[in-house]
């Protein structure tokens, strides 16, 4: 991984703005990395350098997402520029694309979608910690998530140039990209370019993850939860941590626990959350053939059902999450990854990303 550069930047951005209002938060790094690239190119050291910036984020009707970013030199001097938004599973925040898990540093999704040439955000639900907290959790539809983070998509596009954004899906953020990427997305279709889906729960789970989560007995814990939050236990994520890397499940045990609306949670439990059919753009989708909670017949359906380009990549011996696997299945998520973002796609790259 390339050198950091750590910005602590808090900015408040409102729907209605002018782009302005996103692009004031990193004009002195842009600045920065323009006058240093006095010519194509520049050290490969310094085009893989990493800033980051913490943003407050309002989407309309009170709620505040937290927002990570980071990007690069490479990011910046991409010509047309591309962006890559990431939207966690439910109980969980956007924390988990940026593991600060000391060495190795590979766990970092966002860090990775910098050096690539991406402007990458990383978003934390509503109702979540670190986000706005409405008065009761239970109010945090799937309907809710996808009008905000589509208002983020928009912000994304005009602050920072970008034609179209690309969406990486956890679970329940596999969801939303799927909602986002079709034709009855609440922003136009064609600004989102490629979505790329992990951990997706379509129709069925099984019956392991039925027996120990998804029954009528949790669904009706959750309903009752006072305030609609309920506060998480490490053993919550044992199925999601099973043939994860031990380095990774350490880091989650520690950090994913925490107090979550329950809202995104009770949307799993009425499946679909969306249709795979009004799905237009082009999509990837992840399966570890060790997967204990979504089962193949479940991908088929999806694959079968989704209206658009799909193209489905199995990945042995990953569990639910490829991007906490092992580094092996790890590493192959992400090269995959990118490459199916930028298959056909034609660009300029002044500054080349350090080997």
């Amino acid at each position: 991984m390339g050198t950091k550069k750590w910005i602590g930047v808090a900015l408040a951005i409102v729907i209605g703005c002018d782009s302005n209002s996103i692009e004031d938060a990193t004009e002195s790094a842009e600045a920065e990395i323009l006058e240093e690239v006095e010519f194509r190119g520049g050290s490969a050291e310094f085009c893989a350098s990493v800033y980051t910036f913490e943003h407050e984020v309002a989407v309309g009707d009170g709620a505040v997402l937290r927002v990570v970013e980071k990007f690069s030199p490479a990011s910046v001097l991409r010509f047309p520029r591309r962006a890559l938004v990431m939207l966690p599973g439910t109980l969980v925040t956007g924390e988990m694309y940026d593991m600060d898990v000391g060495e190795p540093s590979d766990f970092s999704g966002l860090d990775r979608a910098a050096e690539a040439g991406f402007f990458a955000y990383a978003v934390t639900y509503e109702g979540y910690p670190g986000s706005s907290q409405p008065a009761n959790g239970g109010a945090v539809t799937a309907a809710r998530s996808l009008d905000q983070i589509g208002s983020l998509i928009e912000m994304i596009r005009f602050g920072r140039g970008v034609p179209k954004v690309d969406l990486l899906g956890t679970s329940f953020g596999s969801s939303l990209s799927i909602a986002l990427g079709g034709s009855s997305s609440p922003i136009p279709t064609w600004h989102i370019g490629r979505i790329v889906l992990e951990a997706l729960v379509y129709k069925e789970v099984t019956p392991l993850f039925e027996a120990v989560f998804f029954s009528p007995e949790v669904q009706q814990m959750l309903e009752a939860a006072p305030d609609g939050y309920v506060t998480t236990a490490p053993q919550w994520y044992g199925l999601i941590l099973a043939a994860a890397d031990p380095v990774a499940v350490a880091w989650a045990n520690e950090n994913y626990p925490n107090v979550y609306a329950t809202g995104p949670t009770l949307a799993g439990f009425d499946l679909p959350v969306f249709d795979a059919e009004p799905g237009v753009v082009p999509a990837l989708q992840f399966w570890g053939d060790a997967d204990p909670i979504t089962p193949f017949a479940d991908v088929e359906a999806f694959q079968a059902e989704y209206g658009g380009p799909t193209e489905l990549r199995i990945l042995p011996g990953a569990g639910h999450a490829p991007i906490i696997a092992a580094t092996d299945e790890r590493d192959a998520f992400w090269s995959e990854t990118f490459e199916f973002l930028d298959y056909g796609a034609s660009f300029f790259l002044a500054c080349e990303p350090q080997e």
